[in-house]
């Protein structure tokens, strides 16, 4: 069963967000990862469409495995341990992490639903050496809305 994770924008707060058009290597920015940038190169080789086409689907079937089987071996944190491990805070309006960054494409947050509870991963290859967290979120809490402003991201609750 294929896992399907949301991924939620970051509203970034009092700021303007100024990119020089020369520094945009790539307009999905973190949105693509290696499979991705492999499967657009490969379709600039139309010659080669039966080879392409059971290319694809052996590495498709092959990085399925590879996601299923790193989801299983990683820990997955709970609230307090996010909140312990970044000196964050939770109120009955969510939750606030002390993060730090400069745009929305610095980092990714992303949810699942799991056995009523909602699961997220922080992901980022710029802050702190890079960032890879999964956790739970509390009972009867999912995110609303996720805010960045001042060096603090707010995940607010429905």
């Amino acid at each position: 069963m294929e896992v399907r994770w949301e991924r939620h924008e970051i509203k970034i707060l009092n700021q303007e967000l100024m990119v020089e058009p020369y520094l945009q290597i790539s307009a999905k920015g973190l949105d693509t990862n290696a499979q991705n940038l492999h499967q657009d190169f490969i379709k600039n080789l139309p010659h080669l469409s039966e080879v392409r086409d059971d290319h694809i689907e052996i590495f498709s079937e092959i990085a399925s495995d590879i996601e299923t089987a790193k989801m299983n071996i990683r820990d997955l944190l709970s609230t307090n341990d996010i909140l312990n491990e970044f000196d964050g805070e939770i109120d009955e309006k969510g939750i606030s992490l002390p993060i730090k960054i400069r745009s929305a494409d610095d980092i990714i947050i992303q949810s699942r639903m799991e056995n009523e509870n909602q699961i997220v991963q922080i992901i980022s290859s710029n802050i702190n050496g890079g960032i890879f967290r999964s956790f739970v979120m509390p009972d009867d809490c999912q995110i609303n809305s996720i805010t960045s402003g001042n060096g603090i991201i707010e995940i607010l609750f429905r």
